[in-house]
């Protein structure tokens, strides 16, 4: 049997979920890199003759402007007149397509790293890691990116109340 009751979360509980999201993204990321790195025996800086030279930097560059710009508009698009559940599942989605926008390069470019042994790409994936925890989840961007209200960020503040 299937249930079908929603999920009870409350703020605390909402900022902790999308944390740990957040987390095992990038440890997925560090740790796939990590074991390419040990696991790859020649490494290289050069090799301009292979076409991953071009379409890693693009691929990064797109990833990064595309999962900026459909981050602000999904967090645009939330309606202001919503209650904070309705705007924290929105603000989760949103931010979970801005995270595999940003992932799918970075592993691209691990890839690209493992079967042709050049830096660069491994030095592309960790520009994009670094962005990537630069935009760890807080309260306060939760704040800033959804433009809450005092009584909603009382309520993002709370701890005891469940929605």
């Amino acid at each position: 049997m299937i249930n079908k009751q929603p999920v009870v979360q409350s703020p605390n509980t909402f900022l902790k979920t999308i944390s740990i999201i957040h987390l095992a993204l990038i440890a997925g990321q560090i740790m796939f890199a990590a074991v390419t790195f040990m696991i790859t025996n020649k490494t290289t800086t050069g090799q301009r003759d292979n076409v991953f030279i071009y379409v890693v930097p693009i691929m990064a560059f797109t990833g990064l402007a595309v999962s900026n710009i459909l981050f602000k508009t999904m967090v645009s698009k939330i309606d202001g007149q919503s209650p904070l559940k309705t705007k924290l599942a929105a603000y989760q989605s949103a931010l979970i397509v801005r995270f595999a926008l940003l992932e799918g390069p970075s592993l691209f470019a691990i890839v690209s790293f493992m079967l042709t042994g050049n830096l660069i790409f491994l030095g592309i994936s960790g520009a994009i890691i670094a962005y990537f925890i630069y935009l760890r989840p807080t309260k306060q961007k939760i704040e800033d990116d959804l433009n809450l209200g005092y009584e909603e960020k009382a309520e993002l503040d709370g701890t005891d109340k469940i929605y």
